[in-house]
């Protein structure tokens, strides 16, 4: 009888029993692992995938507020120009002493008056406060506030928000006329220069003005920025991004309302007038005064200027794609602004004067007015 045999064949079964037996321990855990790792994986994939559409919505929204808010940045810094650089540049170029034009002697024998200093205290015009006189205009870049006023005690309340323009313009007051030799031919010619400058700054400003106004009448940077990042709204691209206009549109800028255009409507000056030489002579003024009506300045409403210096919140909704587990996630996180998921940013347009009320327009016209996003 071959006993080591027989133990030997019991030995083999009992191997190939266990080598079984931890097959079938492999197997009976896998049946839950792979399924949890196959629903984790399609998790990672959704969650991928929402994820991914927010962010393109996010960027989108960033974008078009950032492109619209740009419109009014614009227009402010123009305006800003309009207001204060160009007439102080362009009279300082014209009529500084020596270099521009000749002084103009006083009939006292006291001295001399340059002629950019007789219009300027008559109220003609507005300049630094900064100004060296008888040296060519100076740089302001680095300067956060350009103080570039009306001659107050010529004007009085011209250098406020809503300003005092009053409804006449001096070019020579009538002190000047007496105590400057300056003639009536002189003047005249003074006179056409201011009248051709103001008119061509209203041209401007108007024609900056209409720009603005149809950039955002239906805010189509906006819709078209929005509509190109999504690809939303293809049927109808106009009326793209409707939610994330409503503060856009709650405070719009329009003239009229918040934008004002300021003219006064008449010009007057004294000069004098030979008889038969020199002396002797007369004073003589426009009688009556000259009818024009002339741009003088332009200006935003500091309510709106701070509304915008804070910020206009935006809230843009947009509907989350199916997914794998069936989750309704537009009930689910809906946003109060919107009613259903959205993605928000804060938009601003903001001057050096952001603390003092954010008018950089006027008084104190400073284009430095910069566009900036908030998360």
């Amino acid at each position: 009888m071959n006993i080591r045999g027989e133990s030997k064949k019991v030995f083999s079964n009992e191997k190939s029993f266990c080598f079984c037996l931890k097959k079938a321990q492999i197997i009976i855990p896998s049946l839950f692992v792979i399924p949890s790792l196959l629903l984790f994986v399609y998790l990672i994939f959704e969650i991928t995938k929402l994820s991914r559409e927010k962010i393109r919505r996010q960027f989108a929204i960033d974008s078009a507020a950032f492109i619209q808010m740009g419109d009014y940045t614009n227009l402010f810094n123009r305006t800003a120009y309009v207001n204060g650089v160009f007439p102080y540049r362009v009279f300082k170029e014209v009529y500084e002493c020596p270099y521009a034009t000749p002084f103009l002697q006083r009939t006292d024998g006291s001295g001399q008056e340059c002629p950019f200093d007789m219009l300027y205290k008559a109220g003609a015009f507005p300049k630094y406060t900064g100004d060296v006189a008888r040296h060519p205009p100076k740089s302001l870049d680095s300067k956060e506030k350009w103080t570039i006023k009306f001659y107050e005690p010529a004007r009085p309340g011209i250098n406020a928000n809503p300003p005092n323009v009053g409804d006449m313009i001096t070019l020579v007051t009538e002190e000047q006329g007496n105590k400057i030799y300056i003639w009536w031919d002189g003047v005249t010619g003074v006179y056409k220069f201011y009248a051709q400058f103001y008119t061509l700054l209203a041209s401007i400003e108007e024609s900056q003005y209409t720009v603005f106004e149809r950039l955002t009448d239906n805010f189509s940077f906006f819709r078209k920025s929005y509509y190109l990042n999504t690809g939303e709204c293809r049927e109808n691209p106009a009326v793209c991004a409707e939610d994330g206009l409503s503060e856009f549109k709650a405070n719009r800028i329009r003239k009229g309302d918040n934008f004002h255009m300021w003219f006064t409507d008449r010009l007057r000056f004294w000069a004098k007038q030979p008889l038969s030489g020199l002396p002797p002579y007369r004073l003589v003024t426009t009688r009556p005064p000259i009818d024009i009506k002339l741009f003088q300045l332009a200006t935003v409403d500091d309510d709106a200027l701070r509304r915008l210096g804070t910020g206009y919140e935006v809230y843009q909704g947009w509907d989350v794609p199916s997914n794998y587990f069936n989750i309704d996630f537009n009930n689910l996180v809906p946003c109060p602004e919107t009613g259903r998921p959205c993605v928000h940013v804060r938009i601003a347009s903001q001057c050096p004067q952001l603390s003092f009320g954010n008018n950089c327009v006027w008084p104190n016209p400073t284009p430095k007015y910069q566009t900036r996003l908030y998360p």
